[in-house]
């Protein structure tokens, strides 16, 4: 009996033992799994939840004149002047030619992610992109060349959001 049980029943046991144990394992990482997607789900629906806010800021901000004097400076992609990823902008999209951004103030008025502003004297531009906190009406004409940008420098210029 007891060799039956040293030679039969112990392995059989131990291999029990290490089906449960993968077992045990496929379940955590299947709970991982289904927590990951559970925060993505979330972040999701916080995202979404600031999107109606803004489009709620959008409404009220159309009875605003899409005119104005706001200061015009000029930055290029570099982590100095951008995030950790200064090819990426704000709305996601890379960062291209004839493209701004423009100040969290006027973001907030209506002046969001693809529409165009005229800028007197420079031409058409499309909202790309946002600017730190700390800067108020103010657009930055995004230009490849550092050394441009520079000499470039800081206008007051009109601008106006445009209906196209």
């Amino acid at each position: 009996m007891r060799i039956l049980f040293n030679y039969t029943i112990t392995p059989v046991l131990c291999a029990a033992m290490v089906i449960m144990a993968v077992v045990v394992f496929v379940k955590q990482q299947k709970i991982d799994d289904l927590t990951h997607r559970l925060e993505l789900v979330q972040k999701t629906a916080e995202a979404r939840k600031i999107m109606v806010e803004e489009a709620r800021l959008l409404q009220k901000a159309k009875n605003m004149s899409p005119v104005r004097t706001v200061t015009v400076t000029a930055y290029n992609p570099s982590t100095e002047q951008c995030d950790d990823d200064p090819l990426i902008a704000a709305s996601m999209r890379k960062v291209r030619s004839g493209t701004i951004a423009v100040s969290r103030d006027l973001f907030d008025q209506g002046w969001v992610f693809g529409r165009k502003v005229r800028i007197e004297g420079l031409g058409i531009f499309e909202i790309n992109d946002l600017m730190n906190k700390r800067y108020h009406q103010r657009i930055d004409i995004f230009m490849w060349d550092e050394s441009r940008a520079k000499e470039f420098g800081r206008k007051n210029i009109k601008a106006a959001l445009l209906d196209i």
